[in-house]
Formats: C-alpha cells, structure tokens, sequence
C-alpha cells in the first residue's frame, strides 16, 4: 500500500469522522502509525527555525501574537516634528539595559504588524514564518518612519506607529527596498494602491505594532 493512499486515509478520517470511508480501519491504523511519529518527532515543529542563520533564530520566540494587545489611550500617543505619531505599549517585567537600547547604529530584530489606516490587516512578520526584521538603525534598509520609529526601545517592549505616508514606502515594495516589505501578490497591491491613490489625502497613513526582540550595540 503507497504512502498516498495512507495519507489520505488519515486526513479522511480527521476531516470527516462521520462520513463513510471507503478505507479500511487497519488501514487508517497503519496510516496513523507511520505519521505519528514524525509529527511527534522533538525537532519537527522547530525545522523551520533551525535552518535559519542565528542572528534570524534570536527573537523568532517570545513576541507572541500581538493581535489582542489592549488598547492604548489617545492621549499617550506623541507626534514628533516628523509627522510620525507613537505610543508605548504599557511593559511589564522588562529591564532597562542601558547596552539594550534602539539607537542609531544599533543592530535591532523587530517583530511587526502592518494595517491600513482602516484597520485592514495587510501583513505581519507573524505570517512570513516568524522571521523578524533585522535591519541596523540609520542605514535607509527600513523605511523612514519605521527606523525613527524604533529610537529609543528597550529590547523586549511594544510600540505603536502612525506612519504618514510621505515616511512609507516612497520607493516601492519591491524586493531591495526599504522594508519591513510585505510578501505575496496581494499585501503588495495593498500598499500599492494606498501609495499611489491615497498618497494626497490629508492625514494617511499606515499603521505599524513593532516588538523589538533583540538589539546589538557596538562596544
């Protein structure tokens, strides 16, 4: 008996538990029996991770899913000279390192989410397999409003930004240009199309949640 048919013998019977099968119990059985343990396996869930080099592994982990991270009161946001509006996320548990501060020349991994000014989600390092952002502050490999953005975070806390569109993706999204660059065919019409078409309405803008997870600073 193929492995193929073994497959689909036991994603039937997970899918559909209550519809008739025209496969046998000892054959679901053997097909169990030869997937579970590669799917238990120690290192299955991590393979992704583990071939990555060690600088893209640190803060991989940890940032956790920001999609429910509590509301934080317009009076805490400030907007600097720039037009880029921020806010702290309120931190717990976080030690201020004085070697472990975003500056400019600092080599930092950040995890991000990426709305539109409507809320649509657009993109998230999340999505893109966990893999953060690494750029060094002050060299143009992140977009303007996101490599001011980060200035002065401690490594292990959360900030909000409000990017004016004229501090975005004024070179494109194409792959080379200043990221964090969202993947796939339809998160990059999307900022495409807010780039191009909303680039003269007052007030634009795109909405960033940043976790920086890891920041190197020269000695």
């Amino acid at each position: 008996m193929t492995y193929r048919v073994l497959i689909v013998a036991l994603f039937s019977l997970l899918l559909f538990p209550s519809a008739p099968l025209h496969v046998s119990t000892t054959t679901r059985r053997k097909a169990l029996a030869l997937l579970t343990p590669a799917l238990l396996a120690p290192g299955f869930a991590a393979a992704a991770t583990k071939t990555l080099p060690e600088e893209f592994r640190q803060g991989t982990l940890g940032a956790g899913s920001r999609e429910d991270s509590e509301p934080i009161p317009y009076d805490k946001y400030k907007k600097l000279p720039s037009g880029l509006t921020l806010a702290d996320q309120p931190q717990t548990r976080v030690i201020r390192d004085a070697t472990k501060i975003v500056k400019k020349g600092s080599r930092v991994n950040v995890q991000w989410i990426l709305r539109k000014a409507n809320g649509y989600f657009v993109d998230s390092s999340d999505v893109q397999g966990g893999v953060p952002f690494i750029f060094t502050v002050g060299d143009n490999t992140a977009i303007a409003g996101f490599d001011e953005g980060v200035m002065g975070m401690v490594q292990g806390t959360t900030r909000r930004l409000v990017v004016p569109l004229n501090l975005a993706y004024t070179d494109g999204v194409s792959d080379g240009k200043p990221g964090p660059l969202p993947k796939g065919f339809g998160p990059k019409q999307q900022i495409k199309r807010v780039m191009e078409v909303r680039k003269d309405v007052p007030g634009e803008y795109l909405f960033f949640e940043v976790a920086v997870t890891r920041v190197q600073n020269k000695e």
